[in-house]
């Protein structure tokens, strides 16, 4: 009897390890790392200063809407429009009720702490975070990190400048559902010229 609860535990584990391990590798490949070049653009070149079209677009759940660029992970990662389960396993999520990227008020990202958003604890206040729509960056600053209990409604309130939000599930190292969220928050500094 020892023996076999033994070999089905040993089981369990190997399934659960081979699941983190399929999410953790998912997410290594769906990143686009070096974003050398992409930074260098940005900082040095004026032409990307591009003009954008005041008029917002609509995007259904599954679009994709633009890139996170994390300079200081060396990682850009595609933002897709909602945050269920299946469009978290291809990007990070934008919380559909929230305005996006870039634009007045409080937009939040949200990420799987194993795939996507592995070593977000690496960043700091003072990191710089971009964020691409249709070859236009906004360029944001890391202002605030903190720790809340999952069910903190603090993070979605609105503000009173261009925030960008990220959230994750807490502690990283965590076996099952996290019982906090890790946020990282953003104001917008470098905003592209208005068409009118």
């Amino acid at each position: 009897m020892v023996k076999r609860l033994s070999v089905f535990l040993i089981c369990i584990g190997i399934v659960f390890l081979s699941y983190q391990a399929y999410w953790i590798l998912y997410g290594l490949n769906s990143v686009q790392n070096d974003t050398t070049q992409i930074i260098d653009n940005i900082t040095e070149n004026k032409k990307h200063e591009l003009s954008v079209n005041v008029h917002s677009q609509v995007f259904q759940e599954g679009d994709q809407i633009g890139s996170l660029i994390i300079p200081k992970l060396d990682r850009a990662i595609p933002i897709l429009e909602g945050d269920s389960q299946e469009v978290l396993k291809k990007g990070i999520g934008h919380v559909i009720t929230t305005p996006l990227p870039g634009e007045e008020n409080n937009s939040i990202l949200a990420g799987h702490r194993d795939t996507f958003f592995r070593n977000l604890n690496e960043l700091e206040i003072g990191d710089k975070l971009l964020v691409e729509r249709k070859n236009t960056y906004y360029i944001f600053l890391i202002k605030k990190i903190r720790i809340v209990n999952k069910e903190d409604q603090t993070v979605i309130v609105p503000r009173p400048r261009s925030t960008l939000t990220l959230t994750t599930c807490y502690p990283f190292n965590f076996i099952g559902p996290a019982p906090q969220r890790y946020i990282v928050e953003a104001e917008l500094i470098k905003k592209p010229k208005i068409e009118q």
